[in-house]
């Protein structure tokens, strides 16, 4: 056997860690967008405030508007712990991932099913999504929602690769774990912005290894994908 791996066998390592380049570059941009947030909070939190009952319009607005243009799923779990808490924000979060899958999905199987099937054309793991998402069931649905792929692009995909409306709708629940974690680390990032001592430590310490978790997940799935196992 030989003991240094191909260029072939050492592929789907790569593959897989280019993958999560994104994710983790993209976790680093909003940590630090949370660090300036909070250090800016007399800017922006009078104007919150203002609204009133109207708080979640925007955000949801950015979940309609941001997340299909490419915006990271994450960042907006983030935002909705930073605003809201862990629990009213895991709420509107929810809701939000809900209405943009819904939107995705009659954007993938209409107007831009022709630009998603070339784009996948030159991609080995959105063919294989597309391929399978027409007879892929629930629980093949959930399992892409793990995916570390941009949200957006997994909607889209499975879109238009002719997926069912109900699978793909309960297939939404894959996403649920990640996000309801990103919104805890939200509402933990607030809750260090305003408080001192050894429980910032103690709050540091929990972010970073559901972070490294989410990502130790992420770089699994990748590569139990290419070994066909999900």
């Amino acid at each position: 056997m030989n003991p240094h791996p191909t260029s072939d066998e050492s592929r789907p390592a790569r593959e897989s860690w280019r993958l999560l380049a994104v994710p983790v570059l993209a976790m680093t941009a909003l940590a630090a967008g949370a660090h300036v947030l909070a250090t800016r909070r007399e800017d922006w939190q009078p104007w919150l405030g203002s609204l009133g009952a109207w708080t979640p319009v925007p955000y949801l607005l950015l979940w309609l508007l941001a997340v299909p243009a490419g915006l990271p799923a994450a960042a907006l779990g983030l935002t909705a712990g930073f605003l809201f808490g862990p629990l009213a924000g895991s709420g509107w979060a929810l809701l939000g991932l809900a209405m943009s899958g819904l939107f995705m999905h009659a954007l993938g199987r209409r107007w831009l099913r022709p630009r998603v099937g070339r784009l996948a054309a030159g991609r080995p793991n959105l063919a294989r999504l597309q391929g399978a998402a027409a007879a892929g069931g629930f629980r093949w649905h959930a399992l892409a929602r793990l995916s570390p792929l941009n949200y957006a692009l997994v909607s889209y995909t499975l879109a238009a690769g002719g997926a069912p409306l109900r699978p793909y709708a309960c297939g939404l629940v894959g996403a649920v774990p990640g996000l309801s974690a990103y919104v805890w680390l939200g509402a933990a990032a607030r809750q260090g912005a305003g408080g001192g001592g050894g429980g910032d430590i103690v709050r540091l310490v929990l972010v970073a290894g559901s972070g490294c978790g989410l990502l130790g997940l992420g770089w699994w799935l990748a590569r139990a994908s290419r070994r066909g196992k999900a």
